[in-house]
C-alpha cells in the first residue's frame, strides 16, 4: 500500500505547514517574546483580536520557530469543533490507533494525553470561536504541551490571553512599503493617508499594497479611489478587496469566483481543474498571481498545490456571484464536481484526505438544501475507497457524513477559515536565510506584468488566457439571468391517492398554504380508513402525515394536533422510536403555537428521555427548546432557563451553530424574564455575534431588540434607545412589518421614559400605522391606548386623543382601557376648555393621523 501520511501530522519543515510560508510580522518583536516566555512556561496562549490584525501571521512566526523541534507544529482550523473532533485529528496526527478507529473518540482521551505527553509538539488551534472544547482539550490532555489558539474575542479558560491589537503608523508605513516595492520618502504623505484610512491594520495594508502595484498607481490616485470605495463599504478590508478585485482581468476575476463558489473558498490545484475545465498549468499560473496579490493563500498538499481564500475575500466572491445570479448555478456545479472527484480518486486516500473538508462542506450544504443523498453517497465513496476510513483513521468524518445523511448537522470543523497574513520585520525567533524564498515580493510586478499583458488579452479581455479550453470556464460567468430558482412558481398538484409515493414526497418539501390550499383532507381520510381495514402500517402512517401536513399547511393546527397525536398512537404500538420522536417534536411545536403550554411540557418530556435512550442528540436539542419555550409562557422562568442550558449544551456539544444562536436568543429571553438582567445581556451579545456571522440579519435585529429591553430593565435609556433603533432599522431593511411594530412601540417606551416626549409621540403613531395596514383589531385599540397615554401629558392634544378613542371604541367597546382613557380625557377636555386652552387641530381619521406620522420616515 502507499504510504500515506495525514494532513494533520505535526510538520518537521516550514514547507509543510498548512499555509502560506510566514515571513516576519513588522512591529511584533514584543508581542512575539511575551508569547515565547508563556509557551517556554508551557502556558498555553490565546491570541485575540480583530479580523485582519495579523494574530495569524504571529502563531505562523512561532510555528516556524517549533516546525525543527522534535514534537514539530500541529496547525488546525478548527472554529469550535467538539472535543471529539478534535480529538480525532489529534490521533490522526499523532498515529493513535484507538482513536483513529473510534466514532467516540473523547472515550480515548487518556491515550492522546499520553501520546501528546511522549511527543510535545506544538499546536496550533486557528480560528476558535468557543472556548469550550479548548478548554476540554487542555484539562484532559494537552496542559503541559505549548500550544496557541487564535480567536477573533477574548475567551475565558486557563490560558494566558495576549490582545492583538493594529499595527503603529510607523510600522503601517514600513509594512505598506515593504509590500508595494516603494523606495524613499517622496510618497510617504499619501502612504500615511492610506495606513490611516486602512486603520492601521495589516490585512488591509497588504491587500492594497499589492492592489495599488496591480493597478499601476500612484498612492496619491490610490488614495483618491480607496476613499470613493470605502465610502460605500465602510469596512476597509472589503474596499482593499474591492480595488484589487477591479484590477484583474476577465480570467483572474473569473477564478477568484469560481474559487468563491467553493462551499469552504478553498480547494486543490487538480480540483479547480477538474471543476473549471481549465488545464492546471493555467490556474496555477493565475494562481500565482492572485497568491501575490493577498486574494489568496497558496501552499503545497500531497504535492499539489493547494489555494484558500481570506475569510473576507470569500465572502466578497460570494456577494459578487449573488449579484450576478450565479452563486447558486456554480455552487451546483461544484456538487456536481465533488461527487465525480470522490469516485474518480477512491484508490488514492492522499487525494480522498486532501478534499475530505470539503467533501462534508459540500454534503452539509447539499443537506441545507433538502438533498441528504448528496451525504449518503459520499460517505459510500469512503467506504468503498481501501482501508481508508478503518486504517487512516477517518472513521469519525465518516459519522459526520452519516449523520447529515441522517439529517443532522455537520460538526463546524470544516468551516470557512480565516486568512494568514505574510507580514514582515526582523525577531529572534528564526534561524533560515534571508535568502531564501519564503517571499518572493521582488518578483511580484514583473510577473504580474508577464501574465496581464500578453498579446491574447490585449487583444480581448478575458480570452484565450488558458488556451481554448478557457472558453468553457469563461462561459460560466455568462450565465442567462433566466436560469433562476423557479420553485416559487411551481405549482402542487392534488396527489393521486393511488401513488402514495406523491404523498410521501410532501416531507420533504417546503409546502405554502397556497400550494395545499386544493387538497381535499377528507379524500385522504377515505385512504387512511382503506389502509386500517388492511392493517397496512406504512401505509397508515404515511397517510397520517400528509393529512397532518396538509392541515397544518392550511393553518389548521388545533385540527393537526389530533392527527398527530393518533400518528403517535400508532408509532408507540409499532415501538418505532424514530416515528415517535418526530411526531413529538412535530406535537411539541404544535402545542406551543396553539398555546396548549402544559400539553407541550408533557410531551417535550417524554420526548427529551426518549431521545436520551435513542441517542438522539439532534431530537434532544428540540425536546429542551420545546420544553425552555413552555415552561416560559406557563411563567415558570427558572425551569425554562434550565431547559434551554440544558439544549445550548448539547448544541455545542454537537457543533449544531445554527441551533447554538437560536438557544442564546431564548437564553436571553428567558434570564429576562427571571430578572437575570446581565446573563441575559451575555447570552445575547453571543447570540448576536453568531446570527451575524451567519447573516440573519431578521434574528440579528430580534437580538437587538432584546438588548434593548435588557438596557430599558436597568434604566439605561439611551443605550435602550440606540439597541430600538438599531433593532428597527433592520426590521424596516428585511421587510418585517411584525417586529417593525414591536420595536416602535419599546423605542417610543424607551424614548418616554428618557425625556424625548417630541420622539416618543412619532414612534407611538408610526406604530399605530403599522397596526393599521395589519387589520388587527386587537393591536389596532393596544396601539391606540399606548399612544392616548402620551398624549394625556399635553393639554392640547386632548381633542386628537378623543378623537382615537372613539376609533377604539368602534372596534371594543368593552375595552376597560380605553373606557378608562376617554372618561379621564373628557374631565381633562372640560378642564382646559374653561381656561381657555387651544386644542391641536383634528385633521382627518385616526388611521390618517398615525399615517402622517409613518410618511416622515
Amino acid at each position: 500500500m502507499t504510504e500515506f501520511k495525514p494532513l494533520e501530522a505535526p510538520a518537521k519543515d516550514i514547507q509543510d505547514l498548512p499555509l502560506m510560508h510566514p515571513g516576519r510580522p513588522v512591529g511584533r518583536d514584543a508581542v512575539l517574546k511575551e508569547i515565547y516566555t508563556h509557551l517556554q512556561s508551557q502556558r498555553p496562549v490565546l491570541l485575540y483580536g480583530a479580523s485582519g490584525n495579523g494574530k495569524t501571521a504571529l502563531a505562523a512566526a512561532l510555528a516556524a520557530a517549533f516546525v525543527q523541534q522534535a514534537g514539530g507544529v500541529i496547525w488546525l482550523n478548527v472554529r469550535t469543533h467538539p472535543l471529539s473532533a478534535l480529538l480525532a485529528q489529534i490521533g490522526r496526527a499523532l498515529d493513535i490507533e484507538d482513536v483513529k478507529a473510534s466514532d467516540q473518540p473523547a472515550a480515548h482521551v487518556g491515550a492522546v494525553s499520553t501520546a501528546l505527553t511522549q511527543q510535545k509538539p506544538f499546536i496550533v488551534l486557528d480560528n476558535v470561536e468557543d472556548a469550550l472544547a479548548p478548554q476540554q482539550f487542555i484539562d484532559k490532555a494537552a496542559d503541559n504541551i505549548p500550544l496557541v489558539m487564535i480567536s477573533e474575542t477574548e475567551l475565558e479558560g486557563p490560558w494566558e490571553t495576549v490582545h492583538v491589537d493594529v499595527l503603529a503608523d510607523t510600522d503601517s508605513l514600513v509594512l505598506f512599503k515593504q509590500k508595494s516595492g516603494i523606495q524613499g520618502s517622496d510618497s510617504d504623505i499619501d502612504i500615511y493617508g492610506l495606513t490611516k484610512l486602512l486603520d492601521y491594520r495589516p490585512l488591509p495594508l497588504v491587500l492594497a499594497a499589492r492592489g495599488m502595484v496591480a493597478a499601476k498607481q500612484a498612492p496619491a490616485d490610490y488614495l483618491k479611489n480607496l476613499k470613493a470605495v470605502n465610502e460605500q463599504s465602510g469596512d476597509v478590508t472589503l474596499s482593499a478587496i474591492a480595488l484589487s478585485y477591479r484590477s484583474l482581468n476577465n480570467a483572474l476575476q473569473g477564478l477568484i469566483l469560481m474559487l468563491g463558489a467553493t462551499f469552504r473558498g478553498e480547494a486543490s490545484l487538480d480540483f479547480l481543474a477538474q471543476v473549471s475545465g481549465v488545464p492546471e498549468s493555467g490556474i496555477q499560473q493565475a494562481m500565482n498571481i492572485l497568491a501575490q496579490l493577498y486574494l489568496v493563500e497558496k501552499f503545497t498538499c500531497y504535492g499539489k498545490d493547494y489555494y484558500r481564500m481570506p475569510t473576507k475575500v470569500h465572502a466578497f466572491a460570494r456577494s459578487a456571484l449573488q449579484g450576478k445570479n450565479q452563486l447558486g448555478t456554480l455552487q451546483q456545479k461544484v456538487h456536481d464536481t465533488t461527487l465525480e472527484y470522490a469516485l474518480d480518486h477512491i484508490d488514492d486516500p492522499k487525494f480522498l484526505a486532501k478534499e475530505l473538508s470539503n467533501f462534508i462542506a459540500t454534503a452539509q450544504w447539499a443537506s441545507d438544501n433538502a438533498d441528504r443523498d448528496t451525504a449518503s453517497q459520499l460517505a459510500d465513496t469512503l467506504t468503498e475507497a481501501d482501508d481508508f476510513i478503518d486504517e487512516h483513521g477517518y472513521t469519525y468524518e465518516a459519522l459526520v457524513l452519516r449523520n447529515i445523511a441522517g439529517g443532522n448537522q455537520a460538526f463546524p470543523a470544516y468551516a470557512d477559515i480565516e486568512p494568514v497574513v505574510d507580514d514582515e520585520s526582523d525577531d529572534g525567533y528564526y534561524d533560515y536565510d534571508d535568502d531564501e524564498e519564503y517571499d518572493d515580493d521582488e518578483s511580484f510586478s514583473d510577473l504580474y506584468e508577464q501574465f496581464t499583458d500578453t498579446a491574447a488579452m490585449q487583444a480581448a479581455p478575458g480570452i484565450d488566457v488558458f488556451d481554448d479550453d478557457f472558453d468553457d470556464f469563461d462561459d460560466d460567468y455568462e450565465l442567462d439571468e433566466s436560469i433562476l430558482d423557479d420553485e416559487d412558481e411551481s405549482t402542487f398538484e392534488a396527489p393521486d391517492l393511488g401513488d402514495l409515493n406523491i404523498i410521501e414526497g410532501m416531507d420533504s418539501q417546503a409546502l405554502r398554504t397556497d400550494q395545499l390550499s386544493g387538497i381535499d383532507v377528507d379524500q385522504l381520510r377515505q385512504a387512511l380508513a382503506q389502509a386500517k381495514q388492511q392493517n397496512d402500517v406504512p401505509r397508515i402512517t404515511q397517510i397520517y402525515k400528509a393529512i397532518g401536513k396538509v392541515q397544518v399547511g392550511q393553518d389548521k393546527d388545533t385540527e393537526a394536533i389530533t392527527t398527530y397525536n393518533e400518528l403517535l398512537e400508532v408509532y408507540e404500538a409499532e415501538s418505532n422510536t424514530e416515528g415517535v420522536l418526530d411526531t413529538l417534536n412535530m406535537l411539541g411545536s404544535l402545542l406551543i403555537k396553539t398555546g396548549n403550554s402544559q400539553a407541550a411540557v408533557m410531551h417535550a418530556t417524554q420526548g427529551v428521555q426518549a431521545a436520551k435512550d435513542a441517542n438522539d442528540s439532534a431530537t434532544e436539542l428540540q425536546m429542551h427548546m420545546i420544553l425552555g419555550e413552555a415552561r416560559q409562557d406557563l411563567g415558570e422562568t427558572q425551569s425554562a432557563v434550565d431547559s434551554f442550558k440544558k439544549a445550548l449544551e448539547i448544541a455545542r456539544n454537537t457543533g449544531d451553530r445554527q441551533h447554538e444562536a437560536l438557544i442564546l436568543y431564548n437564553l436571553g429571553n428567558a434570564h429576562l424574564d427571571n430578572g437575570s438582567t446581565d446573563d441575559a445581556i451575555h447570552s445575547l451579545e453571543q447570540a448576536r455575534e453568531l446570527f451575524k456571522d451567519q447573516v440573519k440579519r431578521d434574528y440579528e435585529g430580534r437580538v437587538l431588540g432584546a438588548l434593548g429591553s435588557a438596557n430599558a430593565d436597568l434604566e439605561q435609556w439611551s443605550e435602550a434607545i440606540g439597541y430600538y433603533r438599531s433593532a428597527l432599522y433592520i426590521a424596516r431593511e428585511v421587510d418585517d412589518k411584525e417586529d417593525e411594530s414591536l420595536q416602535l412601540s419599546n423605542l417610543a417606551q424607551a424614548q418616554e421614559q428618557s425625556g424625548k416626549v417630541g420622539e416618543a409621540l412619532q414612534s407611538y403613531r408610526q406604530a399605530l400605522h403599522l397596526a393599521f395596514e395589519s387589520e388587527n383589531r386587537a393591536e389596532i385599540v393596544s396601539a391606540i391606548v399606548d399612544l392616548v397615554r402620551l398624549l394625556l401629558i399635553s393639554p392640547v392634544h386632548l381633542d386628537i386623543a378623543d378623537m382615537l378613542l372613539k376609533d377604539a371604541m368602534n372596534r371594543d367597546p368593552e375595552d376597560k382601557d380605553v373606557l378608562n382613557l376617554f372618561q379621564q380625557v373628557s374631565v381633562k377636555r372640560q378642564e382646559v376648555m374653561g381656561a381657555g386652552k387651544t386644542q391641536k387641530p383634528v385633521n382627518g381619521t385616526a388611521q390618517q393621523y398615525a399615517a402622517n406620522a409613518y410618511e416622515l420616515i
